[in-house]
């Protein structure tokens, strides 16, 4: 959409611009070009579109621009495209031959047949190429009267279907687009269907060339943002397995996603016009090809090319024979060492039209080939690959006894997705196969046990805990105390990441089930996860736990249990505030245990520490090293096979970090690409409130209103932990403002403070609750000094601050802005412009520059209530301005011009002083009174001046961090406010009026 915009601005600047959109059949084109079509519209341009029809090679030619001129004639009639074009008898003629009603009976009547385009050259009529010279030609010229009229948008769609008429129309009016000043083409088409021989091929490349021509794809869906559709579609945010399932089968295309979301079914079978959609290319095929596509349809993935041979019995050349018509028609690709299928669905609709018994036939093949020789494989995927084949050829026994044991190599190479598919298959076949526990020498308890801990691994809390529910109904605890006990501690942990009540109950029942005389380790894992849990307490009954376990970890020489313990203490030690500082005791403590993981060369606890320590640092205001710390932790995570969990829970701790630093865009990008991993739903709460909090920030309020809106879906349905339920009542309040003003976010945060206890909670997550809620009650009242429209709030506002303590240079800088927006009393202006500065010098001092920047600007409206307020202001107000720049956060940008422009404060550094600070304040005030009497915001100023300085829409959207289309609509309302018909008189005007005190250089 910003390729589109930006080369529509470029058209109506008087540049040429085209756009060749590709991409696979339901990837979003048409929508796509809907969308932009309506805003092009609005923006007062024609837009003239036509799509080609898969027959148009045989039977339609000019097909796109018949359609065209059909709607183009409905729209303003036959006499005004007629009085368009000179010559109008020669060029009705010409044009009539693409639409027939454009001439009338008459005029074709009088037209010489032989003049038919294609057609034999006859007595004085012209040659058929002259004939088409001159189509050409007149449709050019309609183009550019239709443009001079207004901006002109041309679209081509499906040009991968577009006879050579059509494509020979398109190459001509693209290379000679720079005499169609005002008209955009856009054509687009399936990639899909491009195959190594397609006609529309070259011609792609030939007009690649062209220096205003701009070719893209686009592309599938990522994870995130299948699921972020399918939440849009359901209203709600689906289940796990439903995601899961959904983005495996449609692989991100959005017409596949939303197709199979629409069936009331669930989509069991893929419905019958998505099908057809899906075997198009199919069918063209040779019958020989179609037939290998059916049984290479049963291959999961990528299929060797030994294993197709081994599985169809073909020699080498009969193979390569009947294969190659798949990859060059693009329904199969080739890999390093076989062929796939170009897209899950089609493999999946080809293979549905195997009848029963070839069904079962052709996958039992596949079985016994990988059985015979485990290398057609890749290795370490021989067991798997047989339990699939055996499932679906319906073998119960060979898929029960192949799934466990496939489940053990998926276990090995932290598989742990698979891992739990496997297992749960074994659960779903046990009650099919009498002797389950003989063939896989394990009983049923058993398998639920490996069930649960694999759900745990791939981060499927609920379907864990149904595994564990499940294999605790048919264990008794007076026989099984122990495997009770370790059921109800993963219970537990399941409960908690899922939001539930009572999850401390299953801990508490656990513990009194084993004592140390039962087993000392399985006592050892229930203490570190009561432990644990008390982390934020502080209280010596979890460091009584911590110690007990740590006792008994080396008692048993368990160094992994040793280093969880260590760790544990580390963060008790740390207390509700989470404030530690390198060296101090809660970091000493990590180190050794960080040593003592090492020695035992154990994934979990390490992962552990990585999220303490990075946690830690953060809070410290140790940003960079926190950062870094969480960025090692994620690699190792991945290495492990735990990316969608412990590694996405540490993209947060990274992320986290960044937005501090104000590096927002690594931080969305960090967090989206977490978000990609589909990760547990309070870990896409925490990474969709980054991405939220980096769009308000940077002005994009519909992707901040839709990521806030997701992840406080989440949050509504589970139980309040302070680290994800504070920030986010800070973002809402902070959307609140920037969407419904002052008035309705103070409403709002005299609901949240109410909603939870702040005093219980740590006081990392209060403060900035505390400063925006303050923030928006002062805004209330204009940022006056007297009013007092929100005593109230404000009353509970210094209640709740004043019971609140902090801790450390990030909570104390929170502390100090607090104090500087809510003074304890009235306050000497004086006063208040000290507490700005002071709050400034803290936040500089923790490197965070966008709260910087925002105290920056609360310091220069300070500074103008001083006495020699506007040079007070000036300087602070430039160097916020210099901030907010470098940020790229358009909001607070508008807020410094705004307030400059108030105080006629020129914002320029270096010798470009404001006029007021030269010879007094009347003449820089005098600017401000103009432009205010004029009727132009700051950013319009801002606009303006660059316009002055003869800066094109692009330049001056590169300039000031905004949109060209932004850009473009400012222009507008400039020349309507200053009464200028052009950019040149506005820019005299502007000049006229001595509104600049310096001239803008370009």
């Amino acid at each position: 959409m910003a390729a589109l915009e930006a080369a529509f601005e470029t058209v109506r600047q008087g540049g040429p611009a085209a756009l060749l959109i590709g991409g696979e059949a339901g990837v979003g084109k048409t929508r796509l070009i809907n969308e932009f079509t309506t805003s092009a519209r609005a923006a007062g341009a024609r837009v003239l579109a036509g799509g080609c029809l898969e027959l148009g090679a045989d039977g339609l030619p000019f097909g796109p621009f018949t359609a065209m001129l059909r709607d183009l004639v409905r729209e303003v009639g036959a006499d005004e495209i007629t009085g368009l074009l000179p010559g109008s008898g020669r060029a009705v003629r010409e044009l009539a031959r693409l639409l027939p009603e454009l001439a009338g009976a008459h005029a074709l009547a009088s037209a010489p047949a032989s003049a038919e385009i294609g057609g034999p050259a006859a007595g004085g009529a012209p040659a058929a190429g002259e004939a088409r010279a001159r189509l050409f030609e007149e449709f050019l010229t309609l183009l550019e009267r239709l443009a001079e009229q207004r901006p002109l948008v041309v679209v081509v769609e499906d040009a991968h279907w577009a006879d050579r008429s059509s494509r020979d129309l398109i190459a001509f009016l693209i290379g000679y687009q720079r005499a169609l000043r005002n008209v955009l083409i856009v054509v687009t088409f399936r990639s899909d269907e491009l195959h190594r021989t397609h006609p529309l091929r070259p011609l792609l490349a030939e007009l690649a060339r062209i220096d205003w021509v701009e070719r893209t794809e686009l592309p599938r869906l990522s994870r995130g943002q299948a699921e972020e559709l399918a939440a849009a579609v359901l209203g709600r945010v689906p289940d796990r397995l439903q995601a899961e399932a959904l983005y495996e089968r449609a692989e991100g295309n959005p017409l596949f996603t939303e197709e199979l979301l629409s069936c009331p079914d669930g989509c069991a079978e893929i419905p019958g016009s998505l099908a057809d959609l899906l075997l198009q290319a199919v069918r063209r095929l040779p019958e020989d090809t179609q037939e290998l596509l059916r049984v290479a349809s049963a291959g999961s993935g990528s299929t060797s090319h030994a294993l197709l041979a081994k599985v169809t019995g073909r020699t080498e050349d009969e193979l390569n024979a009947a294969i190659r018509p798949a990859v060059t028609g693009n329904v199969l690709v080739t890999t390093t060492d076989g062929y796939a299928f170009r897209h899950a669905l089609i493999r999946e609709a080809v293979h549905e039209d195997l009848l029963p018994g070839e069904h079962s036939g052709v996958h039992t093949r596949y079985a016994l080939a990988i059985d015979a020789d485990p290398a057609l494989v890749s290795d370490g995927r021989a067991d798997i690959e047989k339990a699939h084949h055996w499932y679906s050829a319906h073998n119960t026994p060979e898929a029960l006894a192949s799934a466990w044991q496939a489940s053990a190599q998926a276990s090995r190479a932290v598989a742990h997705a698979e891992r739990l598919v496997l297992l749960a298959r074994v659960l779903e076949l046990w009650s099919q196969v009498p002797d389950a526990s003989d063939r896989i020498g394990a009983d049923h308890v058993r398998v639920l046990e490996e069930a649960t801990t694999a759900a745990y691994d791939a981060g499927e809390a609920q379907r864990g805990m149904a595994f564990a529910e499940s294999a605790l109904a048919e264990l008794d605890e007076s026989t099984a105390p122990v495997r009770v006990a370790l059921l109800l501690r993963q219970r537990h942990i399941f409960r908690k990441e899922l939001g539930l009540p009572n999850a401390l109950e299953d801990l508490d029942r656990a513990l009194s089930l084993v004592p140390e005389t039962a087993s000392k380790q399985a006592r050892t894992q229930l203490l570190l996860s009561a432990a644990h849990d008390g982390c934020d307490a502080a209280g010596p009954h979890y460091r009584h736990l911590a110690d007990e376990a740590l006792r008994l970890a080396r008692e048993a020489g368990d160094l992994d249990a040793e280093a969880q313990a260590l760790a544990t203490l580390a963060m008790i030690e740390a207390g509700p505030s989470a404030l530690a500082t390198p060296g101090s005791e809660p970091f000493r403590l990590l180190a050794q245990a960080r040593a003592t993981a090492q020695r035992a060369d154990a994934y979990h606890p390490l992962a552990k520490l990585v999220i303490f320590e990075s946690h830690l640092l953060c809070g410290a205001g140790e940003y960079e090293n926190a950062a870094m710390i969480a960025r090692q932790g994620i690699a190792d995570s991945e290495r492990h096979g735990l990316a969608r969990t412990s590694g996405a829970f540490l993209a947060i701790n990274v992320a986290e970090p960044l937005m501090y630093l104000a590096r927002w865009d690594e931080a969305v990008d960090i967090s989206e690409r977490a978000l990609d991993l589909a990760p547990p739903p309070l870990t896409g709460a925490g990474l969709w409130m980054i991405c939220a909090s980096a769009a308000l920030a940077r002005g994009d309020i519909a992707t901040a209103t839709r990521r806030a809106a997701a992840s406080r879906a989440v949050l509504s349905g589970v139980r309040y932990e302070d680290q994800y339920h504070l920030p986010q009542a800070q973002l809402d309040l902070e959307l609140k403002l920037a969407t419904d003003g002052p008035a309705a976010a103070a409403a709002l945060a005299a609901q949240e403070l109410n909603r939870y206890d702040l005093t219980a909670s740590s006081p990392r997550y209060v403060w900035p609750l505390l400063a925006v809620a303050a923030f928006v009650a002062v805004a209330t009242n204009g940022f006056r000094e007297d009013g007092d429209g929100n005593a109230a709030l404000l009353d509970q506002l210094r209640s709740l601050a004043e019971k609140t303590e902090a801790f450390g240079p990030v909570q104390q800088a929170w502390q100090l802005t607090f104090a500087a927006l809510v003074p304890a009393d009235d306050t000497d202006p004086r006063q208040r412009l000290a507490a700005w500065d002071t709050a400034v010098a803290a936040w500089d001092a923790v490197r965070q520059p966008y709260q910087a920047a925002i105290s920056l600007l609360a310091a220069a409206r300070a500074a103008l209530a001083v006495g020699d307020g506007r040079q007070h202001a000036a300087g602070r107000l430039r160097r916020a301005a210099k901030l907010a720049a470098s940020l790229r956060t358009g909001p607070l940008a508008d807020e410094i011009t705004s307030l400059a422009l108030r105080a006629g404060i020129s914002l320029a550094l270096g010798d470009a002083v404001a006029a007021g600070d030269r010879d007094g304040a009347d003449e820089g005030n005098g600017t401000a009174v103009r432009t205010g009497q004029l009727g132009l915001t700051g950013r319009e100023f801002e606009v303006l001046r660059l316009v002055a300085a003869g800066q094109s829409n692009r330049e001056i959207a590169t300039a000031l961090f905004i949109s060209p289309k932004t850009a473009s609509v400012h222009v507008s309302n400039i020349l309507t406010k200053l009464g200028a018909a052009s950019r040149t008189e506005a820019a005299a005007k502007a000049l006229a009026l001595r509104l600049f005190d310096v001239p803008a250089s370009r």
